[in-house]
């Protein structure tokens, strides 16, 4: 099947460390929902792939998953595998790395004389560091209607974590971010 988002257009690059690795600075979350839907009416959901995304391997795909399961849970909708469902559930993710570079000077003088050269004089220290941007979108369908109902991004600098009990418990609390504006089900 192949879902296609009119705001999410890109291509993802290969995926080589994982989104909620750790909580290095603020999670920025937006939202998007259509109007006038009535969330009430969704009781089940499955999960979809979008077409040529990359995922991450090995457990970190799971660990996003049940994090994502926990607040779709809570917001009263049930996960189904099997049968006719009301939502189709996607999420996509994206990381990348840029170099900062950054310059420190210290003590710096102005030295000029009959006897020297004329210039500033003074320590300066440099340093190049890698930084890890990721974002993360989530989309969830209306199956009937065959188009989106509800639509978050979350974007975050990323630091550099890979113990698993670490990733758990930040995809928790970064999905309790993402999904703490989407509608609940009556």
């Amino acid at each position: 099947m192949s879902i296609d988002h009119p705001k999410t257009n890109f291509s993802l690059t290969s995926l080589v460390v994982l989104l909620l690795s750790v909580a290095a600075f603020g999670q920025k979350v937006t939202y998007d929902v259509v109007q006038g839907t009535d969330f009430s009416k969704y009781k089940t959901y499955k999960w979809q792939r979008a077409e040529k995304a990359s995922y991450p391997a090995g457990g970190s795909d799971e660990i996003i998953m049940r994090s994502i399961d926990a607040q779709l849970a809570a917001k009263g909708l049930t996960r189904s595998e099997a049968g006719p469902v009301d939502l189709y559930v996607t999420y996509q993710l994206a990381i990348v790395e840029n170099a900062e570079w950054s310059s420190f000077s210290n003590e710096i003088q102005w030295e000029g004389g009959a006897n020297s050269l004329a210039g500033f004089r003074g320590a300066t220290t440099n340093s190049t560091m890698m930084i890890r941007k990721g974002w993360m979108i989530v989309d969830v369908y209306d199956v009937d209607q065959k188009k989106y109902v509800w639509h978050a991004t979350a974007s975050k600098t990323l630091g550099d974590s890979t113990d698993p009990k670490k990733i758990e418990k930040n995809a928790r609390k970064a999905m309790a971010k993402v999904f703490e504006n989407f509608p609940r089900g009556s």
